[in-house]
């Protein structure tokens, strides 16, 4: 994507980034999560974030968690992370996320936010009258430098321009299913969205698309994941029917 391209659009979008993680001591993988999220947006792959755009909360309060949803409604993008444990209920036919160990929300408490909106949801997806005997995900990889970040913002928030306000969801496995994670790296899905935008945005043929979407890094992922689990973890994501997507990953 050509500078001059880039510099002819208006690049005031305002984004908002909230990572959730709610590590212990069966899922220390969270706290790579954390890291790795927070080091991928702030990257020039991850679309050159600013520090001061993301805000990362460790174990919250429910009240923590209302207030900085609330904050979102204020940004054009926002896109929110959870990492931990996690349960499906059929009384709510929604994904149950624990922020402690007496603690839940529903997953349509995230799924609020700025008119343009993501929510990843790395937790087990486990029956709740099952026993919950998976741990999550989390994962730290090094993400390739890409040259300038400044280009990285003006083709992130340019793309962004393109999409309809609407809310897309990733979760890291199906419905009854649990989340895998892997020590030292962390989830199974969270590090393998990552390793494949960083190969992707280091890969020079890219150059000409310059955006790797939401929908498209899942694609990405969903086959890998299911290998690595020996077919036992399928992520899945619901996404807008409008085009173009939001995007994950720039090649700038």
């Amino acid at each position: 994507m050509r500078l001059a391209e880039l510099l002819r659009a208006n690049t005031t979008m305002q984004r908002k980034a909230l990572i959730i993680g709610c590590p212990d001591e069966k899922i220390p993988g969270v706290n790579d999560d954390m890291r790795n999220y927070r080091a991928f947006f702030e990257s020039p792959a991850g679309g050159g974030w600013l520090s001061s755009e993301i805000k990362t909360l460790q174990s919250p309060s429910m009240l923590e968690v209302q207030r900085e949803m609330k904050e979102l409604t204020s940004a054009d993008y926002s896109i929110v992370v959870f990492a931990g444990h996690g349960e499906y209920s059929h009384d709510t036919r929604s994904t149950q996320l624990h922020l402690g160990p007496d603690i839940r929300i529903d997953e349509y408490m995230l799924k609020e936010g700025a008119p343009r909106h993501t929510l990843i949801i790395d937790a087990c997806r486990v029956h709740s009258d099952t026993p919950l005997l998976e741990q999550i995900k989390r994962s730290s990889l090094a993400l390739a430098s890409l040259p300038d970040v400044s280009l990285s913002r003006m083709a992130f928030d340019n793309h962004l321009r393109k999409c309809r306000p609407d809310v897309a969801v990733m979760y890291a496995c199906k419905i009854g299913e649990a989340a895998g994670d892997s020590p030292g790296q962390g989830g199974t899905y969270s590090s393998t969205l990552l390793s494949e935008s960083r190969e992707w945005a280091s890969n020079s043929i890219n150059q000409k698309t310059g955006v790797l979407s939401v929908s498209e890094v899942h694609a990405l992922a969903v086959p890998l994941v299911y290998r690595q689990r020996g077919g036992r973890q399928t992520p899945t994501g619901v996404f807008p029917r409008t085009v173009p997507h939001f995007p994950f990953a720039i090649c700038a």
